[in-house]
């Protein structure tokens, strides 16, 4: 018998052991253990393990993405790599064309970008759960006199990339990740 979570998707952050099925109450039959421990895993055992898989979930980013910025011909930046909590895709898409469950990424200017999440997403089983951005950090990919910033309103991220001179720097490819 497969065990359905329940409750709000990873992503609330408020999930407990419970939603992944564990309970308090849960004991091995008898205080045997588990009938073979070599394949099997005991009731204290599998308590543990869902209280570290909930543990997991509050701490694990939102969405991590790997940007290239546009400049030169000013266009969207392309989003070369996404990897959400609702999915993950390898081929690359432009920023102002985002495919169904992904975010937009809109140019503002030379190494400056805004990510735009939707308000909610839905989980494998369907269960909705409101989304804001928390935290973000931005790591530039070019060199290691680039810096870069993330600024979260409401449901968008602003990330600008500059070189040691503060000067933006044009065409940069990021590594973003949202909590």
């Amino acid at each position: 018998m497969a065990v359905t979570p329940s409750g709000s998707p990873a992503w609330v952050r408020t999930v407990s052991f419970s939603d992944y099925g564990g309970h308090q109450d849960k004991r091995d039959y008898g205080g045997m253990g588990a009938i073979n421990p070599l394949t099997d895993i005991s009731a204290a055992e599998e308590s543990r393990l869902y209280s570290d898989v909930a543990a997991m979930v509050r701490t694990a980013p939102f969405c991590v993405a790997l940007i290239q910025c546009n400049d030169s011909s000013p266009a969207a930046p392309t989003v070369e790599v996404i990897d959400m909590m609702t999915g993950v895709r390898t081929t690359s898409y432009e920023g102002d064309a985002a495919p169904a469950g992904f975010p937009s990424v809109a140019r503002n200017g030379d190494g400056d970008f805004t990510i735009t999440f939707d308000a909610s997403y839905d989980d494998e089983y369907s269960v909705a759960g409101a989304y804001a951005p928390q935290t973000a950090e931005a790591t530039p990919n070019m060199s290691d006199a680039n810096q870069a910033t993330c600024t979260i309103s409401g449901q968008t991220v602003v990330v600008r990339v500059w070189d040691d001179a503060g000067v933006a720097v044009a065409d940069a490819l990021v590594t973003v990740e949202i909590h």
